[in-house]
C-alpha cells in the first residue's frame, strides 16, 4: 500500500489528476491493512480536491470501522454520506448489520434492517442470512426462523449459508429434530448442505445422545 500511495504522489506530480476509483482503491488498500487514518485522511483529501466520494468509497470505510467494533463511528459515517445525498446500497447496510451483529447489538441491526426497506433498498439473500445468523448467536432462533419463512415471499430463495445458520442456531437450542427437517428442506430446495451444517448437526446430536 505504501508503494501504492508512492505511486499516486507520482501521478499527482505529473499533472495526472485522480478520480473516484484511484482514492476508493487506495482507501481500500489502507483499511486491509489496518491504516484507518491514512484511509480517513484520503477520504479529506479527495474532498478539498472536489473529488466527490461514492457509496463504494464510503462503504469500504464503513467495513473498516465494523471489523474494527467501531460500529457508533460507522454509524455517523453513515449520516454523513446521507447528508452528502450519497444513497447507501444494499452493501453498505449489509456491512453496518454485520458491523451489529459482531458486537452483539442484534437490536440495532434489525433496526438497520428495517431502515433499509424503509428507505427504498431491496435486502438481498445475504442481507437475511446476516440477520438469521445474527439472531440465531442471540438464541432469538424463532424470529430467525421468521425470517428465513418471509424469504420465499419475497421471491428470495435461503442459500446454504442461511440453511446453515439456522441450522447451528436450532442444534444449539437443543431442537435436533426441526434442525434435521430442516436439512431435509435443505434437499428438497436444492440447497447442498456443507462442512458446517454437518458439523452443526454432528455436534447437536453428540449432545443430546437421547436422540
Amino acid at each position: 500500500v505504501n508503494e501504492a500511495y508512492d505511486l499516486y504522489s507520482e501521478m499527482d506530480a505529473r499533472g495526472i489528476f485522480p478520480n473516484v476509483i484511484t482514492y476508493s482503491t487506495l482507501i481500500y488498500g489502507f483499511c486491509l491493512a489496518g491504516q484507518l487514518m491514512e484511509a480517513f485522511g484520503l477520504l479529506n483529501e479527495m474532498i478539498l480536491k472536489n473529488v466527490n466520494p461514492g457509496v463504494n468509497t464510503y462503504t469500504i470505510l464503513i467495513d473498516a470501522l465494523c471489523k474494527e467494533g467501531k460500529v457508533k463511528e460507522a454509524k455517523n459515517l453513515l449520516a454523513v454520506m446521507t447528508k452528502e445525498g450519497v444513497k447507501p446500497d444494499v452493501v453498505t447496510y449489509n456491512t453496518l448489520m454485520d458491523g451489529y451483529c459482531l458486537v452483539g447489538e442484534v437490536q440495532n441491526a434489525k433496526q438497520m434492517f428495517h431502515s433499509m426497506v424503509q428507505t427504498g433498498v431491496n435486502p438481498s439473500v445475504h442481507s437475511y442470512s446476516i440477520m438469521i445468523n445474527g439472531l440465531c448467536k442471540s438464541k432469538r432462533v424463532d424470529e430467525a426462523m421468521n425470517l428465513l419463512r418471509e424469504m420465499p415471499h419475497k421471491n428470495m430463495v435461503p442459500n446454504t449459508v442461511t440453511y446453515s445458520s439456522l441450522i447451528d442456531g436450532l442444534c444449539k437450542s437443543g431442537r435436533i429434530t426441526s434442525a434435521l427437517d430442516l436439512m431435509k428442506e435443505m434437499h428438497h430446495r436444492g440447497q447442498p448442505p456443507n462442512v458446517v451444517t454437518y458439523t452443526s448437526l454432528l455436534d447437536g446430536l453428540c449432545k443430546n445422545q437421547n436422540l
